[in-house]
């Protein structure tokens, strides 16, 4: 037994340490400059020169990095405050930044592994799972954000509404989508968590038009957002339903369809995200990242990490446990993975076209498939809940 957990222990080390060097080697120059943290640092940067931060992110790295990158060609989509809030940034140069956010988020992913009851051994290696290792090698905001969440359930399980209300609005106005986490204390009737939350939200709305002014202010919500979420719902990238439904019928930008038939990629979305909708009425609020991530047109597939909560959970309860391992898998073949395993192959088949082939976009909807699986495991996991006679 004693040596069946030294060998558990030092698998746990060895992916752990492969994990985190091949995060460290990203985060140094030049690789540092491609990261996604680069959207607040470049807007905190021309917010602080007086330069319209609504430029196109490459045109800022072109001004203020020495290896300029063309990962986004258009302006910043996220919330004006974010460049606000993110004024001590840049202080220092963004390479030394990158390696202080990996460090933090580092430290995150083990609280959040200590709240969840796994020591720091078994924590560490999570940052293998492909969700996880992409928020850390870009340098996104998802466990930043869960640890908001988890606080926030924590603070509701304990009656402090407002306290719950306060680190779930914050989390709304750092990334929109952590709304749909509101609707579980909506259907509960939660009335002064929701309106802590939305004065939280609100202030932060304060804080945008503060930092660019009524007319930019307007201007971002009406054009800049609507525009450059549209350009990417379409891509490989939205791992979400509606995505997957776009590269299988017809709609997507990067991927021929397996079968020609655009007029049902609507309706079956809508019907998708409905009853994803409905099962708030039945889970905890813990489990609304699993909702989430079936019920919105637009999902990124690193915000599979906001689910994680749910999927221990699940992987703890005996009678699906299999399933849960395999909805975590289906969700580990997120893109860029994906792209790495077919570029060879689409080199070899000498592909010409300008979109992929159908089976490329076949493969990219197993992610979302995951997160369908999830939600139907809580769904199951909660029905338990219920059924099971008290002891």
């Amino acid at each position: 037994m004693k040596r069946d957990r030294r060998w558990i222990r030092l698998a746990q080390a060895g992916i752990a340490g492969i994990a985190l060097g091949t995060l460290v080697i990203g985060s140094l120059p030049p690789r540092a400059y491609n990261k996604d943290l680069q959207v607040e640092y470049l807007t905190a940067w021309a917010l602080r020169d007086g330069v319209d931060i609504f430029t196109p992110v490459n045109e800022l790295s072109a001004r203020y990095f020495p290896a300029p990158s063309q990962s986004f060609p258009h302006p910043s989509p996220h919330p004006p405050v974010l460049a606000l809030i993110s004024l001590p940034m840049t202080l220092v140069p963004f390479p030394v930044l990158a390696l202080l956010w990996l460090a933090l988020n580092v430290a995150l992913l083990i609280l959040i592994g200590r709240w969840l009851g796994l020591s720091v051994q078994a924590s560490l290696p999570l940052a293998a799972w492909p969700p996880v290792w992409w928020v850390l090698y870009l340098g996104q905001y998802e466990l930043i954000l869960l640890v908001m969440a988890l606080l926030g359930w924590r603070a509701a399980a304990r009656g402090q509404d407002w306290r719950a209300g306060m680190w779930l609005g914050v989390a709304t106005a750092i990334k929109f989508y952590p709304a749909v986490f509101l609707l579980s204390f909506v259907v509960r009737r939660r009335w002064r968590l929701i309106l802590s939350a939305g004065l939280v939200v609100g202030l932060s709305q304060l804080g945008s038009l503060a930092a660019v002014g009524v007319n930019p202010f307007l201007h971002y919500y009406t054009d800049i957002l609507p525009t450059v979420s549209a350009g990417y719902a379409h891509i490989g990238l939205n791992s979400s339903p509606y995505g997957a439904l776009l590269r299988l019928f017809g709609g997507s930008t990067d991927v021929i369809p397996l079968i020609s038939a655009p007029g049902i990629v609507v309706p079956a979305t809508v019907v998708i995200s409905l009853l994803a909708l409905a099962a708030l009425l039945k889970l905890e609020p813990e489990a609304a990242p699993a909702v989430a991530l079936v019920a919105l047109p637009q999902v990124w597939f690193y915000q599979a990490v906001m689910a994680l909560p749910e999927l221990v959970a699940l992987v703890r309860t005996v009678n699906l446990r299999r399933a849960a391992l395999v909805a975590g898998l289906a969700m580990s073949l997120v893109v860029p993975l994906l792209n790495n395993l077919l570029s060879p192959i689409l080199q070899a088949m000498q592909w010409s076209g300008t979109k992929a082939p159908p089976f490329a976009g076949v493969l990219a909807a197993i992610p979302p498939l995951g997160g369908v699986l999830l939600l139907i495991l809580a769904l199951a996991r909660a029905q338990q809940g219920t059924t099971e006679p008290k002891k």
